[in-house]
């Protein structure tokens, strides 16, 4: 979803159209439940709540895949340490400062009251250490903990490059094992208005990203990739399992919890792998469209909260929930070439 994934998943497989599916996904979810298209506990809302749910997990996935499979310690060290996060900053903060602007500015109530504490969290970018929903945008809880990855990720480097696949092994079961209580208990323990807040907390998420360097390590390993028709092939069982009508639940944290939040999240991991090791070339229109979608998903995951705030005053239902998309799109796609692109030449020095 950030911009890091955007800079380098096309020369990867078929990542940059499942970013856009990923992208739709998210924003049809959000905005489905906003506008209250369908009703809880039906097909539509249990397949909207998974597909959107597990979208975002699999942002993390690919995230973490991007970031260590195109950043090795000796880029690091060729480019030194205050360029690489210099970056990585870039390709984060501005659309999320804007985010955080037009929220303060407007008085939106996105996230909590604006204090100079949160202000001051959200400018660095240290919410994510702190706690994810610190963020003054929705849905910023996932920009906090990619910029916590970030700040570690030299660390992480060096001892892959000492230790390799056993340390990569190592950090995605163990960040795993870390998630077991709250993915088991502490979230459903929680009184419902704060079960969320505990599940975005980076023990419960962080290890997605890890898994993502695992898959990097084994995608920098072979050579051998998949025909496409193959990859498709092989997702459809995996979508069907995201978006079957069982088992039935009302609460949606009810599928983000228990064992079977790490069923979901195997096949949301499956689903990147399958795209990161499809052998691709040009891509035919529909696979473009997605792609260029792709490009524009860290704008559309910001922005179509904004848009939501806006359209609502004016049009429910089916209306509502067109017209936040179209325009969410629309922005996406405006601040991609004005915003993201221009700040991400800058970062590369190309500007």
């Amino acid at each position: 979803m950030s911009a890091t994934a955007s800079a380098a998943s096309g020369r990867h497989g078929l990542l940059d159209p499942l970013r856009g599916v990923l992208a739709l996904c998210v924003a049809v979810y959000h905005l489905s439940v906003w506008f209250d298209l369908w009703r809880s506990g039906s097909g539509l809302n249990m397949a909207a709540a998974r597909l959107g749910n597990y979208g975002v997990s699999a942002f993390f996935v690919l995230s973490g895949f991007v970031l260590f499979r195109t950043a090795p310690l000796d880029r690091i060290r060729r480019e030194g340490l205050g360029r690489f996060w210099l970056r990585r900053f870039l390709r984060l903060a501005p659309l999320f400062y804007v985010g955080v602007a037009v929220n303060v500015l407007f008085h939106l109530g996105m996230g909590p009251d604006p204090t100079g504490r949160f202000l001051l969290e959200n400018v660095t970018l240290a919410f994510g250490a702190i706690h994810p929903n610190h963020a003054l945008v929705t849905g910023g809880w996932y920009v906090g903990l990619v910029a916590l990855l970030y700040a570690v990720y030299p660390l992480l480097a060096w001892l892959r490059e000492k230790a390799g696949l056993p340390f990569l092994v190592v950090l995605a079961v163990g960040l795993w094992a870390w998630s077991l209580p709250s993915t088991l208990h502490d979230v459903m323990a929680q009184a419902p208005w704060n079960r969320f807040h505990a599940y975005v907390l980076a023990p419960n998420q962080v290890f997605l990203l890890a898994w993502g360097g695992l898959l990097a390590h084994l995608h920098a390993g072979t050579a051998k990739r998949l025909d496409p028709r193959w990859t498709l092939l092989l997702a459809l069982p995996l979508m069907w399992i995201l978006v079957r009508p069982t088992p039935l639940f009302f609460d949606h944290l009810a599928a983000l919890t228990g064992w079977i939040r790490y069923r979901y999240l195997l096949v949301a991991t499956g689903l990147v792998a399958l795209a990161a090791f499809t052998r691709v070339g040009t891509l035919p229109w529909p696979g473009r469209v997605l792609a260029r979608l792709g490009a524009w998903s860290y704008g559309l995951y910001l922005i179509h909260p904004f848009t939501m705030k806006v359209v609502a005053r004016h049009a429910s239902g089916w209306a509502g929930f067109s017209l936040s998309l179209g325009l969410a799109i629309l922005l996406a796609a405006a601040a991609h070439r004005w915003i993201e692109a221009p700040v991400d030449r800058l970062g590369r020095g190309k500007a």
